[in-house]
């Protein structure tokens, strides 16, 4: 299957996902039923007016994204979320999180501006060995942000977190690489920005990209609180160093994103199962 039949697949999928859910009362379901407020967390990439490119949103539906969350005063800090998770702090239902992986250049020169006029709080979680790369290639289209960059972000109030040090998955490599991806990343990052660095988000992020002692050594390496890429909310009482996040992708409209916000793409959880049960099959099928 080409890369243009994938990418119309997969915008089906995640429609019938999002809709199936609204339409069957599922998602309305759980919001009633939920004990305690909800809240996501929902991921970038890159931004700017690239066709089929499912990790680049255009500038212009960004900011309309931004304005609706501000409008509607969903929007929280990293640090209402740890508050959050911790049963000591209250939010809205279906707040917010804004977070941006990667650290590409976009993030300085078309997420910034849209997020300050926004007074949108947001986490950026950056690869540290790979600040200021240049190299452009077919899986990474543009290139990082250097760190004079990520210091204007985080006088703007952005949060920097890691996302390990040279993008790698800690869960397929061995527990010594694994430390020192996020034991570098971090020093790395806290020494060249001024501030402890308490956050991380998994590269990648599937069921392959992390385990318990993925998260073990993340704790242990000083991160307070971090995030996978599994669809899903976040309660409290979760385990604070291994959340859900919601994907949001290019090409789709403010109805998509209205339903992802408020619980529709939960269900997306089932198709990141299916997927790994389906490595594991072949994996076993090799073996």
């Amino acid at each position: 299957m080409g890369a243009g039949a994938r990418w119309y697949v997969k915008k089906a999928a995640r429609r019938s996902v999002a809709l199936g859910s609204f339409a069957s009362g599922s998602m309305l379901a759980r919001n009633l039923g939920a004990k305690a407020p909800r809240l996501r967390a929902i991921t970038y990439h890159r931004f700017g007016d690239v066709p089929a490119d499912p990790y680049c949103v255009s500038p212009a539906v960004f900011a309309e994204q931004m304005r609706w969350l501000a409008e509607r005063r969903l929007c929280v800090s990293l640090g209402d979320v740890q508050g959050f998770v911790a049963g000591q702090k209250q939010l809205p239902p279906n707040a917010v999180l804004v977070t941006i992986d990667d650290g590409c250049q976009s993030l300085f020169s078309e997420a910034l501006p849209i997020l300050r006029d926004y007074h949108v709080p947001a986490v950026a979680f950056v690869s540290a060995g790979l600040i200021g790369a240049s190299t452009i290639s077919t899986d990474h289209p543009e290139p990082y942000a250097t760190w004079d960059e990520l210091a204007q972000l985080r006088d703007a109030g952005v949060e920097i977190g890691s996302h390990a040090f040279d993008h790698r998955s800690l869960g397929r490599m061995d527990a010594a690489a694994a430390r020192d991806q996020a034991v570098r990343s971090r020093a790395l990052i806290s020494e060249r920005l001024g501030l402890p660095t308490r956050s991380f988000a998994y590269p990648f992020g599937t069921h392959a990209d992390f385990d318990a002692a993925t998260d073990q050594l993340l704790a242990d390496a000083g991160y307070q609180i971090a995030f996978n890429s599994l669809h899903g909310t976040i309660r409290p009482g979760m385990p604070m160093i291994s959340l859900p996040r919601v994907k949001i992708e290019g090409g789709e409209g403010m109805v998509m994103f209205r339903l992802a916000c408020s619980g529709a793409m939960d269900a997306w959880r089932v198709v990141d199962d299916l997927l790994w049960r389906v490595q594991q099959s072949r994996s076993e099928t090799r073996a």
